[in-house]
């Protein structure tokens, strides 16, 4: 089954180049990651669905967000994730560096293979 993708550049467009750059790069390692992963766009930003929302991509002036639909879940020993809610939790992206960090990997990952066994 073929997944759903976006045009990437036509909705980057609208950002600035090094946010949209930043925001490229981590769809880039999530779709490396886990390639069998739907991308949709809701409420403006980018999900990414395995049977269900797995974590979205959410564009700022300043920095880029990676938020995890079941963030409470994951594993966390070096407290990276932020809080915005019952369940969601958020990385903060500055730079590229960030985004090939081995715990975001990890955690993408994991992320993934909540939907999977439960």
């Amino acid at each position: 089954m073929k997944q759903k993708r976006i045009n990437l550049d036509q909705y980057l467009s609208k950002y600035d180049k090094e946010m949209g750059s930043l925001a490229r790069d981590l769809r880039n390692m999530i779709l490396e990651h886990v390639p069998d992963m739907d991308e949709v766009i809701k409420w403006k930003n980018l999900f990414y669905e395995k049977w269900e929302f797995v974590c979205a991509i959410v564009i700022h002036k300043d920095h880029v967000n990676l938020q995890f639909a079941r963030g409470t879940e994951l594993d966390d020993p070096e407290g990276i994730l932020e809080r915005t809610g019952k369940k969601i939790r958020l990385v903060k992206i500055n730079n590229a560096k960030e985004i090939n960090s081995d715990k975001l990997k990890n955690m993408v990952v994991e992320a993934v293979n909540l939907n999977i066994t439960n």
